[in-house]
């Protein structure tokens, strides 16, 4: 199943601290929000994590991929947008 999902979180300073993940296309690749100004892709079918993505000024806070193609979005806290191609 392809999409974002919305993780809550319980945090000692924050009852409601929201997180997101999504699934490329193929299911292959996991891309999630970290509260750094990177945020990480892992392998789905060999668990590694060695991708990050281009980082931004602030805290990621929002991740999409393309439905059909090798592209994401990633989106901060600072009020700016990446799309970055994997290939």
């Amino acid at each position: 199943m392809r999409g974002a999902y919305l993780v809550w979180v319980q945090m000692e300073r924050s009852s409601h601290l929201r997180h997101e993940m999504a699934l490329d296309a193929n299911a292959r690749r996991l891309l999630v929000t970290s509260g750094s100004v990177r945020a990480p892709i892992y392998q789905t079918r060999s668990r590694a994590s060695g991708l990050r993505t281009l980082p931004h000024n602030a805290s990621v806070t929002m991740v999409d991929w393309h439905p059909t193609l090798p592209i994401f979005l990633t989106g901060s806290a600072d009020n700016s947008v990446r799309v970055t191609s994997i290939l």
